[in-house]
């Protein structure tokens, strides 16, 4: 069913339970496909423990039957896999994905049915930072899609890929792709489809990361309001776009309305997802950091050490995920005055990113930058520049950006510092020219419009330095 009738799920479920009753008293044989369907459609509704209930039950049935039909055990895992992801159980879902995948292929069900399953595995090896393997299986399908019958399918896996790079760090790559899955998908479903509101959620994503906070605020609005009216309050998808939403209100300053809706993510989140799923950690993540922005250190700090506890066991110490909750934490401590602590947090989160050897990687990058200003701040300025040139090495990678421009910015400003006014000059000119290539979006950016004043400044004889 197309996203349980557009997510009317109460009217979903009463024809799946007029099947199961004609199944009952005629083909029992097809009960197992309608007890899964059931939990697709409690998934989808974002009622996790029912869902998995009625899904390992129909799954259990057709083993318990023996049956060797591939397409039935094909569509089975299927389902199972897109439960597992759903409830943060990433792994099962990569192993579900495959066993959906074999089958498919060993039935000889077509590459249609097989480009479907890809795009499954796609997702559950990009939740676990299997970036490369995630691309691999997304590129192998999209050629398939693109000339099969299942134009939402295709446009699923248009704006997963889309999303996939946003995740690789890869923000100009990332944002036509998106843009092209959002058409696609307000020409199939309309304005007001649960699928265009995931569109306006990842192309938010990325316009923020990009530093184009206005339409990052625009088009984040309107996946809430859509998941508002189409899923609810409580909703695990509404609860996603809220904290996100929550992010970028954050980066405008505006911290009270911030704060209620990354609250209201985590305390409902611990209730419809439980204390386990790594989406909560995040909401935690975010929460804790709105806490430090409004100065309220020890809750965020016991908030952000919940999060990190959840990462520890869900992913483990030597996962980029677990790093990124230390470098939340290592700001929360320096913010409160902890620099020393924040510093060595820092440094533990900097060496589980580069141990994990993704290019480029956004993370490092930004973790570095921020260990560059602790030691401009304490005045140990060339370990602060030699900092600042490896973020700039990272950022590079991935083209120009607010971000990379804001690092050369960084390093002007501390060259200055040094009394090295020529390569002063040279950083801060790059920087604008870095900005100038940027869209007029982009180039609204606060920080962007102070680098160019800056710049001018410099230009007309001030030193690069002054702000």
């Amino acid at each position: 069913m197309e996203y349980a009738e557009a997510c009317n799920f109460e009217h979903a479920k009463s024809k799946i339970e007029e099947d199961i009753a004609l199944n009952q008293s005629s083909d029992k044989n097809r009960l197992p496909e309608s007890w899964i369907l059931m939990g697709n459609v409690y998934r989808l509704e974002g009622l996790y423990p029912e869902a998995k209930t009625w899904i390992t039950r129909g799954v259990y049935a057709l083993e318990k039957q023996k049956t060797t039909d591939p397409l039935r055990l094909s569509a089975a895992y299927n389902y199972l896999a897109l439960f597992n992801n759903s409830a943060g159980e990433f792994s099962e879902s990569e192993k579900n994905a495959r066993r959906a995948l074999s089958y498919s292929v060993e039935g000889g069900l077509g590459k249609e049915n097989q480009a479907m399953h890809r795009v499954v595995l796609a997702n559950a090896l990009r939740q676990q930072g299997k970036y490369k393997k995630a691309l691999t299986e997304l590129e192998s399908a999209l050629p398939i899609l693109k000339n099969g019958s299942e134009r939402l399918l295709f446009a699923t896996a248009t704006n997963n890929l889309g999303a996939l790079y946003f995740w690789m760090g890869d923000y100009q790559k990332a944002l036509p792709i998106l843009q092209d899955g959002l058409k696609q998908r307000l020409e199939i479903g309309g304005e007001n489809h649960p699928d265009v509101a995931n569109s306006y959620l990842d192309l938010g994503c990325v316009e923020f990361k990009m530093g184009d906070l206005k339409s990052a605020l625009e088009h984040l609005e309107e996946a809430q309001e859509i998941r508002m009216s189409k899923l609810g309050a409580n909703h695990p998808e509404t609860l996603s776009s809220a904290a996100n939403l929550g992010v970028v209100l954050l980066a405008t300053g505006d911290i009270k309305r911030a704060l209620e809706l990354l609250k209201n993510a985590v305390e409902i989140g611990k209730t419809v997802l439980g204390n386990k799923n790594p989406d909560l950690a995040q909401y935690q993540d975010d929460y804790a950091n709105a806490l430090c922005a409004d100065k309220q250190y020890d809750l965020a700090r016991d908030i952000q050490n919940e999060a990190n506890f959840m990462r520890k066991i869900a992913f483990g110490v030597s996962s980029r995920e677990y790093a990124g909750g230390l470098r939340s934490l290592a700001q929360i401590e320096s913010a409160s005055g902890n620099k020393k602590v924040g510093r060595q947090l820092l440094q533990r989160s900097i060496a589980i990113y580069t141990a994990a050897a993704q290019h480029p990687d956004p993370d490092l990058a930004e973790t570095l930058d921020e260990l560059g200003c602790m030691y401009a701040e304490s005045n140990e300025l060339e370990s602060a520049r030699q900092t600042f040139a490896l973020a700039i090495r990272e950022k590079v990678k991935s083209g120009d950006s607010v971000s990379y421009a804001t690092s050369l910015a960084n390093l002007s400003e501390l060259l200055h510092r040094m009394h090295q006014e020529t390569e002063s000059f040279v950083m801060l000119k790059k920087a604008a020219a870095a900005i100038e290539s940027l869209p007029e979006s982009q180039r609204e950016n606060p920080d962007c419009k102070a680098i160019l004043e800056r710049y001018k400044k410099a230009q007309n004889g001030s030193s690069a330095g002054e702000h």
